[in-house]
Formats: C-alpha cells, sequence, structure tokens
C-alpha cells in the first residue's frame, strides 16, 4: 500500500500539474516574498507574525492540494481557494494542536531527560495518524482526530511512513543542492513542490483507507 501511495503521489502530481501549479501559486507566491522580505528583519514579534501568515498560507495550498486530488479539478476555483473560512479554520485549528502538543512535550525534556525521546516518538507515531483528519476537513468534513485515529485503526506503520519517512526522503534530496551554492528561492521553490507531493501522498492515503473502509462495510 505505501509503495502505491508512493507511485500516485508522483502520478498524480503530473497528472493534476497545471491544476495544482495554479491552485497553490498564488499563496506560494505570497509566502516566498514573505520570507525574502522577513530574512531582512530582526524584530522577533515581527517574525512571529511572519510565522502565522506563513501558516495559513500553508493551509490554503494544503487544503487546494486535497481537493483537487480527492475531488478534482472542478473542485477549486481556476486560481485555487484562497479565502480564510470555517474549513482553514478548522484546519488550522488542528495544526495547532498537534503543534502545541509537541511544543509542550519538548518542553518536558528538562524534566524527564532522556525518557522523553521515547515519549516524542511515541507521539510522533500517533500524529502521523491523526494527520488523516486534514485531507477529510479540506474537502468539507466536520470531522477531529476521533475520527482519523478511527480510520487509521491497524496503519500505523503505513501512515507513518507517508506521513514522517516519505516526506524527510524527499526533503533530503533538496540538502546536497545547499552545498552547490544554489540561491535560496530555488530551493525554497523546490521545498513547496516536495510539499504539494507528500500532500498529495497523504490525501491518497485517506482515499485508499476510506475506500477500505467502505468495501468492509459492503
Amino acid at each position: 500500500m505505501f509503495r502505491k501511495t508512493v507511485v500516485g503521489s508522483f502520478l498524480y502530481a503530473k497528472y493534476y500539474k497545471e491544476a495544482l501549479f495554479l491552485a497553490t501559486i498564488l499563496p506560494i507566491t505570497i509566502s516566498l516574498v514573505l520570507e525574502f522580505a522577513f530574512s531582512y528583519i530582526n524584530s522577533q514579534p515581527l517574525h512571529y507574525l511572519n510565522n502565522v501568515f506563513l501558516t495559513v498560507l500553508n493551509a490554503i495550498v494544503a487544503i487546494n492540494v486535497h481537493k483537487i486530488v480527492l475531488h478534482g479539478v472542478d473542485s477549486v476555483p481556476k486560481w485555487g481557494r484562497f479565502k480564510f473560512g470555517k474549513v482553514e479554520i478548522w484546519f488550522i485549528g488542528h495544526y495547532i494542536c498537534l503543534t502545541a502538543a509537541f511544543i509542550a512535550i519538548t518542553f518536558m525534556t528538562r524534566f524527564l531527560g532522556l525518557a522523553v525521546i521515547i515519549i516524542i516518538v511515541a507521539f510522533g507515531v500517533v500524529a502521523c495518524r491523526l494527520s488523516l483528519v486534514f485531507p477529510a476537513i479540506a474537502i468539507g468534513k466536520g470531522v477531529s482526530f476521533p475520527y482519523a485515529w478511527h480510520l487509521s485503526s491497524g496503519k500505523t506503520l503505513y501512515m507513518f511512513s507517508v506521513v514522517a519517512i516519505f516526506p524527510i526522503t524527499l526533503s533530503l534530496v533538496l540538502v546536497p543542492l545547499q552545498t552547490f551554492g544554489i540561491p535560496q528561492v530555488v530551493t525554497s521553490i523546490l521545498s513547496y513542490l516536495v510539499t504539494i507531493i507528500t500532500v498529495t501522498s497523504l490525501s491518497l492515503a485517506y482515499k485508499l483507507l476510506t475506500e477500505g473502509e467502505l468495501s468492509q462495510r459492503n
């Protein structure tokens, strides 16, 4: 199933390349401009504000990719869904919950020592399963983490591979480019390409698991 998801993510990205490009170019361009502009700003509060903007823009990118992969090209306007509505709020809210939980766990390192490593790994595995909530939210389902946990039951290794191992492996390809003096803007663009492919893989994981659940019911 993992191989099918990985191969499928590249095939889907190629098949929908025009729609994915048009639907994500605006938020990605704004993100790149913000990254460039804030590289010359030393104000810490402004950097926190920039991170908020980037989180919203990344959510918009992910939502558009999920919708195109799961519901087709016509599920979003030509230039993508670019607004801050209920879907975006629910999407970002769940992202913040996972991020806050991770920050809380890492903060515990000063009290638990090496034991926290086991906790972080365990949380990472759980978070990979819970990540299935994001494609569901993107296509308009008013669901939360329990839904993702139920859907990924018995698929822990698969979800860990899709959400953690696959993105890390793709990101490693970018590492040598930085040693060759490639301009930062190029690596940033490539990192967004990696993001689109990994979001696509999560969409396909959701598609495969929901189809499997339906077949079991029937």
